[in-house]
């Protein structure tokens, strides 16, 4: 610890314990370490004696350290850190239509309600996001351009933005070309060209036990059936039971988040990526790959998507910048591979174009824009959020809840005791001013009862700690009874 600190954004004291809090979180410092000396740390540091111990006094706010009479100051254990993970139960896998989704539409609702806690959509907190910069780019563009910005991009879309992410796409560990992306409406859009091109209605569609809701209204839409296989907290897919199933059940594809999953958090481990496309590469069915949240790892290199270890070309990799730049600008895309023409057909039949401005303003920002260090300090954000946000779950809520621990992205998986309904729950949460995401919204045949998803994007600021500590009280109370 013998760098010095820059005067970055903010003020110094706080740099300084965001960056203690790092090497907290990534165990540089481990819970019992005892901390370098107030004076020591100034000295390291460059920075004032009353600077440093302004620091530590900031840490020992958020939890993270404790002083000792007379031995100094040192890491705490974090109580969340104790907490088991959340166990994954559910009966064996059949194919399931859907049950009622009707929370989904509250939660979206909920999104533009301003007197709500916003703890329900999984949407970062606009403050953290370069807005002014995008803003900026795009006036910029849109001079240069003239009448031109107002024309359409027809598929395949921007051709600048399609070689950024070309030039990207081998930190993904693939080596894709321009002309094998398709710019598209977000990554939900992405997701149903994808479903439509390798389904007919009818077929059936293994999905992961819980997963995104997102994807199984695009499957009920569809009229698709799901086929869920739970997951581990650890390894995700349970890849002996999609063996079995798969053996059992005819199978039309797989829609799965391999990387930073929504709502549990795991990154499937490399093996197990490569076994995966071995299993389903022998009955040649395809895979759907939903990478929106692999740009977010919170510690460590990006993850390869699933379809770095593609060799017969089944990975349909879909994605957007909708969680780490711009949600509202709906940029997404898909590289389709075998089925890259029908999903053109698609996207030109179902929304004929994307928006010319969005798609330029990104590529920009990915040319010239500091993207990656950008992406450096947004990581670090999500991840000491989703700290914050463990902490005062567990400080709130009732004894022996199981919690995710995300490697990435900026949700947070909560199993509540059994007597919990967390439908009752949510409704409880709207009148209290808090929007959450109930479990049963994250599987096919409304299983998960008794738990729910939170959104960390953003700050624990008092307003969302005070909600968190509500949450809890409510959650206390339906365990009671």
């Amino acid at each position: 610890m013998h760098s010095t600190v820059s005067h970055e954004a903010g003020p110094l004291y706080r740099t300084l314990a965001d960056r203690l809090e790092g090497m907290i979180g990534s165990n540089s410092l481990r819970p019992g370490d005892r901390m370098p000396s107030v004076r020591q740390f100034a000295r390291q540091q460059r920075v004032s004696v009353p600077t440093a111990m302004h620091a530590y006094a900031t840490l020992e706010t958020r939890g993270l350290v404790e002083a000792r009479p007379k031995s100094g100051f040192f890491v705490r254990a974090s109580k969340a850190d104790l907490v088991r993970a959340p166990k994954i139960i559910t009966s064996s896998p059949k194919v399931t239509d859907f049950s009622s989704l009707d929370p989904l539409d509250s939660i979206i609702a909920a999104h533009d309600n301003p007197n709500l806690v916003p703890l329900g959509m999984a949407l970062p907190d606009p403050e953290l996001l370069p807005g002014e910069k995008l803003a900026r780019s795009m006036s910029s563009i849109a001079r240069s351009l003239g009448a031109r910005s107002t024309n359409y991009d027809m598929p395949p879309g921007s051709e600048c933005l399609r070689r950024e992410l070309a030039r990207r796409s081998l930190d993904w560990g693939c080596a894709l070309q321009p002309e094998e992306f398709i710019i598209t409406n977000g990554c939900t859009e992405a997701l149903s060209l994808a479903l439509r091109a390798v389904c007919s209605p009818g077929d059936t569609v293994v999905v992961e036990s819980p997963t995104y809701f997102g994807l199984t209204c695009i499957l009920r839409e569809l009229q698709l059936k799901a086929l869920p296989i739970p997951v581990d907290s650890q390894n995700g897919l349970d890849l002996d039971a999609l063996e079995t199933c798969l053996r059992r059940n005819k199978v039309a594809a797989c829609a799965l988040i391999p990387n930073f999953h929504n709502p549990v958090g795991y990154v499937m481990p490399e093996d197990r990526k490569r076994r995966l496309l071995e299993i389903v590469g022998k009955r040649d069915i395809p895979v759907i790959e939903d990478d929106i949240y692999g740009e977010l790892n919170h510690t460590g290199d990006r993850p390869r998507c699933l379809k770095a270890f593609d060799r017969d070309g089944l990975v349909v990799l879909c994605s957007s910048f909708s969680k780490n730049l711009a949600p509202g600008y709906r940029v997404g895309y898909v590289s389709a591979g075998r089925w890259h023409a029908k999903v053109m057909r698609l996207k030109i039949a179902y929304s004929l174009a994307n928006a010319t401005l969005p798609s330029l303003v990104i590529s920009e920002y990915l040319r010239n824009g500091g993207y990656d260090r950008y992406l450096r300090t947004l990581r670090q954000t999500y991840r000491q959020q989703v700290e914050r946000m463990r902490e005062a779950v567990v400080h709130s809520f009732p004894e022996g809840i199981g919690l995710s621990r995300p490697q990435g992205n900026f949700v947070l998986w909560c199993e509540l005791p059994p007597q919990v309904d967390s439908l009752v729950l949510f409704k409880q949460a709207l009148r209290a001013g808090i929007s959450i995401a109930p479990g049963p919204l994250f599987s096919p045949d409304g299983g998960f009862s008794n738990c729910l998803r939170l959104n960390c994007g953003y700050p624990m600021t008092p307003t969302v700690e005070r909600a968190v500590t509500v949450l809890g009280q409510l959650a206390k109370q339906l365990a009671r009874s």
